[in-house]
């Protein structure tokens, strides 16, 4: 008769820092100062990739650098690190390569995402890394392309995206600026 591995219980305490005030001031600050500034950690990042532990490592005109530990918190069933979750960073990612080659008085959405995943991830993989560049901005659109490497240097995915460029939206206060007021 052949034995059953019964898998481990495990427990995960997701903890996050609110954006609050710090949010509000970022709206006069160009892209490029704002990833500077969750460089240093002056700037708080936002609950996603602190969660996920998504961090900038380096920024300049159109192009950026993030880190992401797997964790085997983030995988499937097959081990490997969920298709959604690497999207989330190199999304992350191009995005933040556009943003930083745009003015301070635009912002990004994106309009499209295009991963091809060409190597599996697991924990094992370690830090991966995404290194992202801007291809194009026009008036109102921006390009951009990206690799992730693991933490051997192997080719894991290779991603493309387009974003809109538009004018910032008024920044509303977060909810706890708001009670903070009352």
């Amino acid at each position: 008769m052949s034995e059953v591995h019964v898998p481990s219980t495990h427990t995960a305490t997701l903890e996050w820092r609110d954006q609050g005030p710090l949010f509000a001031t970022q709206a006069d600050a160009t892209g490029l100062t704002y990833l500077r500034g969750l460089i240093s950690g002056d700037i708080v990042a936002p609950p996603v990739a602190q969660v996920l532990g998504i961090a900038v490592v380096k920024a300049d005109p159109g192009t950026v650098q993030f880190t992401m530990p797997v964790k085997n918190f983030f995988t499937n069933h097959l081990g490997l690190l969920a298709g959604g979750i690497l999207s989330t960073l190199i999304d992350s990612a191009l995005g933040c390569a556009i943003l930083s080659a745009i003015p301070e008085d635009k912002d990004i959405v994106t309009l499209d995402l295009n991963v091809d995943f060409l190597r599996p991830v697991r924990e094992a993989s370690g830090l991966i890394t995404v290194d992202a560049e801007v291809v194009h901005i026009g008036r109102n659109r921006g390009l951009a392309s990206c690799q992730v490497v693991d933490s051997e240097g192997r080719l894991c995915a290779v991603g493309k995206s387009s974003c809109l460029v538009r004018s910032k939206a008024p920044t509303a206060p977060s909810p706890a600026a708001t009670a903070a007021s009352r």
